[in-house]
């Protein structure tokens, strides 16, 4: 009997052996799906990340004007780097480019396959996965300004020729030709400043006053006057007396300056005990004479999508005089300010500040220092532009900052206003200030991953 046992017991290990032997395989081909799936996922999410930058990066450059062919260039070698700077175990087709109809909308989808490890023990070396992104030119509904510095030293150099060059390119990005209505709502506006801002159209809204006023002077002289007459006309007796003097002189200016008191560094719209400050003339006593000041002919321009009004605003910016950025400042805070629709056109008027899907944003631009203020009493210019700036960030404005061969004083105040440091651009060459209004106007378009 116990022959018979130690026999059967023998035979049974062997018949455990043959069962395991058979069954080894299916169970690891069940652990290597496990073990490929996951790494299959692992990489499709990759891909995935990988195309949604790439059709971003894409979609940026058909902001740039790239045509078609050069983005599909652009999307495949841009994925192809990733992947093969990942060294992943995945091999994928080359990707296929789609545009929608009538839109800045790029589709693209991507054919991939995960080497296997275990599974390939029934028969698959490879796991095929498909990907698809897509991203639309998505603005929503955005207020732009841009504050142009057109001081005298933007006429040196061939800087004014650079600004004008990269701010047309800015405006082409925002405001891409064969737009259409699903891609938003996009308004600039556009101010520049010297000395003062010419308020242009908008003079008598904001300081209540008419662009063309006479100044009166009124004077006292001590003269010898005659009292009393010969009848041959010849004068008698003379007295010395205090003779009284007027002069005047009419002056047509639209030059003005920092607004005064409690509202100076609000948006609050122009009005009683918040009016704008006009300049003023001087009068020589000495010499009997008046003099005003004045400033480049060129007044804001409200919000519009017109890319041939922009464009020929741009053109006619001219350099001449100092550089008051604080006024600058204001003025581009007011052009996108809900306050102040009384006081621009109809079509102009302002985003609320917590308007639905919009946003708001300011690009101030300088080459120099700001050394001119004509509101002592509030200190340097630099003083009011930092106390102008904390307020137009508290409003939720995103502000950009462009310093242009500037010196350290003008990029400290820029950096001091911009909403943050990867706002704040430096340029000392044309290129480099194409490249900085460039990527203002990329990063304001807000490009969406669609699906």
């Amino acid at each position: 009997m116990l022959n018979k046992l130690t026999n059967w017991i023998d035979n049974r290990e062997g018949n455990v052996a043959i069962i395991l032997a058979i069954a080894i395989i299916p169970i690891l081909a069940l652990v290597g799906i496990a073990i490929d799936l996951q790494n299959t996922n692992t990489s499709r999410q990759f891909i995935q990340y990988t195309m949604d930058n790439a059709v971003i990066a894409g979609s940026r450059e058909m902001q740039a004007g790239k045509s078609k062919a050069e983005i599909n260039t652009y999307i495949n070698n841009f994925v192809d780097g990733v992947v093969k700077a990942k060294n992943y175990a995945v091999g994928c087709k080359p990707v296929e480019v789609t545009y929608s109809e009538g839109s800045q909308d790029i589709n693209a989808t991507i054919k991939c396959q995960q080497k296997t490890t275990l599974t390939e023990l029934i028969g698959y070396q490879y796991l095929d996965f498909t990907v698809t992104s897509g991203s639309t030119y998505g603005i929503g509904n955005v207020d732009v300004s841009f504050v142009f510095d057109i001081s005298g030293s933007m006429g040196w150099d061939g800087k004014m020729g650079a600004l004008k060059d990269a701010a047309e390119d800015a405006v082409d990005v925002l405001l891409p030709t064969g737009a259409t209505e699903d891609m938003g709502d996009v308004r600039i506006s556009m101010v520049s400043y010297s000395n003062y801002v010419d308020a242009g159209d908008y003079f008598k809204k904001v300081t209540n006053l008419n662009p063309t006023r006479t100044f009166t002077n009124t004077y006292t002289t001590t003269e010898r006057v005659c009292v009393e007459w010969r009848r041959n006309g010849r004068c008698r007796r003379y007295e010395y007396q205090d003779v009284e003097h007027t002069s005047s002189e009419t002056f047509t200016n639209t030059c003005v300056e920092e607004r005064l008191g409690s509202e100076a560094y609000t948006d609050e719209d122009p009005g009683p005990f918040s009016w704008i400050e006009a300049i003023e003339p001087t009068y020589d006593s000495r010499r009997d004479r008046w003099s005003m000041a004045s400033c480049n002919p060129i007044g804001p321009l409200p919000l519009t999508d017109d890319r041939d009004k922009l464009k020929d605003y741009i053109s006619k910016l001219n350099a001449n005089g100092g550089t008051a950025g604080h006024i600058g400042i204001a003025w581009g805070w007011y052009a996108i300010s809900p306050q102040w629709d009384s006081v621009w056109p109809s079509g102009s008027d302002p985003l609320e500040y917590d308007a639905p899907d919009s946003a708001k944003a300011m690009i101030i631009m300088t080459d120099g220092d700001f050394l001119n203020w004509h509101n002592t009493g509030e200190g340097s210019s630099f003083d009011q532009a930092k106390k102008l700036c904390d307020n137009i960030k508290e409003e939720g404005v995103r502000v950009y900052t462009v310093a242009f061969k500037a010196p350290s004083q003008g990029k400290q105040i820029l950096e001091y206003c911009a909403s943050g440091t990867e706002f704040a651009f430096k340029a000392e060459s044309a290129d480099e200030l194409t490249d900085a209004y460039t990527k203002i106007a990329q990063s304001i378009s807000d490009l969406r991953i669609t699906y």
